[in-house]
């Protein structure tokens, strides 16, 4: 099960481009056209964000068996912060440079972790969640737009 969000999520980094191109032709059509990132670099965002799932993911892992009651808890908030933050970051970065996309998630992160949570739960369910990061990525592409339309300030 611990292992279960970092693969599904890393591997869901190769389809985000299609996911968001689905989402913005049909919700976000006055867009310009995207151009699709390139296969290397989707493969190392994946490698990157991977690595970077399953370090968190023994960490909380430990700390789960420190405090066993607080372990679906730690499991939710951990996977949700990460997938939040870069399923976010990935969307965002189709349409603004990295360092504005940061900028935008600093701003924005705690309702970014919540998505990020409320994606997260369901992923941990048993084949219900090999289906959750195509979810994931259309919300986060919905999301960004969204954050992305509001003032700065």
């Amino acid at each position: 099960i611990w292992l279960m969000v970092p693969v599904t999520s890393a591997i869901i980094a190769l389809f985000l481009d299609e996911v968001a191109q689905a989402v913005e032709a049909r919700h976000y059509p006055h867009l310009p056209k995207q151009t699709a990132t390139k296969l290397q670099d989707q493969i190392l965002v994946g490698i990157r964000f991977l690595g970077i799932l399953l370090l968190a993911n023994i960490g909380a892992l430990i700390l789960s068996m420190i405090v066993p009651p607080l372990a679906p808890f730690v499991f939710w908030a951990t996977n949700g912060y990460l997938m939040g933050r870069e399923y976010f970051q990935m969307a965002a970065m189709r349409r603004m440079p990295r360092a504005q996309a940061q900028e935008l998630f600093q701003r924005h992160q705690g309702s970014i972790w919540t998505a990020g949570i409320l994606i997260a739960i369901p992923m941990s369910i048993p084949l219900v969640g090999l289906f959750i990061p195509i979810l994931g990525a259309a919300t986060f592409t919905h999301q960004f737009e969204r954050l992305r339309a509001l003032p700065s300030g």
